[in-house]
């Protein structure tokens, strides 16, 4: 089952140099649209199989493609 991750969470650019941030607020939109918690406890992927995660932690192929969010409950 896939939820657009859009209809639960405000979103809003997380400015970083280097390493991806993370954190239980912290998302990572990926180039093909769709959004990944940075510390994903329910297996989730991105439709382009760049962000993958579960068991709480995500890999992330190709870190360029990807922005980081932070998201808050509407």
């Amino acid at each position: 089952m896939k939820i657009d991750m859009r209809s639960i969470y405000t979103f809003s650019p997380v400015p970083h140099e280097g390493a991806l941030p993370t954190g239980g607020d912290i998302y990572y939109e990926c180039d093909c649209g769709k959004i990944v918690s940075s510390v994903s406890f329910l297996k989730a992927v991105c439709d382009c199989g760049n962000v993958t995660g579960g068991q709480g932690s995500v890999t992330v192929n190709e870190p360029a493609r990807v922005k980081p969010l932070r998201g808050k409950l509407r």
